[in-house]
């Protein structure tokens, strides 16, 4: 029971509560540590989203979005922090900057499945290398300290929960964008190259372009989370962006359900915020979150999406045969 079989009416609404939800937390949980877990969870989210368009729509399997994440950050961090560049250019830098490097990788778009995989994890580990190395640009081991808080034009929004609007505003602007390329004819393209790449080239469509084009949008919207993580976390340092990271945004991705954008926002949360929910286990935490992982990845390729779009229907219907909805016409909205 897919997202396209729900009343769109109902899709807005829970879309719609999810945010103010997001909106609230903050001012009904004011707590440093709180409003800062979740905005990580949320600039995981942005990370997770540009994966998602690889790996749920083109079908693009890549373990290289931590290069990404971490090119973004440096990029962010190096001109506000040593050069003194304003936020807003830095930010917009980062994309840019991690979209140009996504081109490198245009030669391996010809590689499929675990190939593809591999080379990807190659280039993260390059990436690693080079942050670590190159101390007199990155820093190095040592990192990088003392990064600015962000701000837009003349308004600084230092602090943890004026930072975590303005993540929660680019993860709304990021599953829009997204939202609106799916339809579109890139995006039916990325879709058939995942269904057939044979049919597809049959059909016209340039694979190598696509798969470009593909990973350098990922790149872009992965490269404005990394920003927003370099100046959200005021420190950066190259083992926050190792092979690791990018498993563990693909996990994100897993859980959420493969080919949903909700879904990889709510996997996104769902993997950040666990491990600190279960802090009282002490010795027993990663032992209860590989558990739950295991449970959720027993969900299937729809992961968390699937499930709650198949409990909200059947509420749905449950108030419907109660009488408390409206019951919905025979054909699909």
């Amino acid at each position: 029971m897919s997202t396209s079989q729900f009343p769109a009416g109902y899709l807005w609404a829970a879309r719609v509560t999810v945010l103010a939800i997001c909106i609230v937390v903050p001012v009904v949980y004011p707590q440093r540590y709180v409003v800062h877990i979740l905005g990580l969870a949320i600039i995981f989210a942005i990370a997770a989203l540009a994966l998602q368009l690889l790996l749920g729509f083109a079908g693009l399997l890549s373990i290289g979005q931590a290069a990404f994440l971490g090119i973004g950050a440096y990029t962010s961090a190096i001109l506000t922090t040593t050069y003194r560049v304003p936020f807003e250019l830095g930010f917009i830098a980062a994309g840019l900057v991690a979209g140009f490097a996504s081109l490198t990788l245009v030669p391996i778009t010809r590689l499929r499945g675990v190939y593809l995989a591999v080379a990807t994890l190659g280039f993260t580990i390059i990436v690693h290398l080079v942050l670590l190395n190159e101390e007199w640009l990155t820093g190095g081991s040592f990192g990088m300290l003392n990064i600015t808080w962000p701000s837009l034009g003349p308004w600084s929004l230092k602090g943890e929960t004026p930072t975590y609007y303005f993540c929660l505003a680019v993860l709304i602007a990021s599953f829009v964008t997204l939202h609106r390329l799916i339809p579109s004819r890139f995006g039916r393209a990325l879709q058939a190259i995942m269904l057939d790449e044979d049919a597809a080239r049959a059909s016209g469509i340039d694979l190598t372009y696509y798969k470009s084009q593909a990973f350098v949008v990922a790149a872009v919207i992965t490269g404005f989370a990394g920003s927003l993580f370099a100046h959200h976390s005021q420190y950066l340092n190259p083992n926050d962006f190792t092979f690791w990271k990018s498993i563990e945004i693909l996990l994100m991705v897993a859980v959420g359900g493969i080919g949903s954008l909700a879904g990889a926002v709510s996997g996104a949360f769902v993997v950040t915020l666990l491990p600190e929910f279960l802090r009282s286990a002490d010795e027993y935490r990663m032992i209860i979150f590989g558990t739950m992982l295991i449970i959720f990845m027993g969900l299937g390729q729809r992961g968390l999406a699937g499930l709650f779009s198949v409990a909200a229907m059947r509420l749905v219907a449950l108030l419907e045969r109660a009488g408390a909805v409206p019951a919905r016409r025979s054909k699909r909205q």
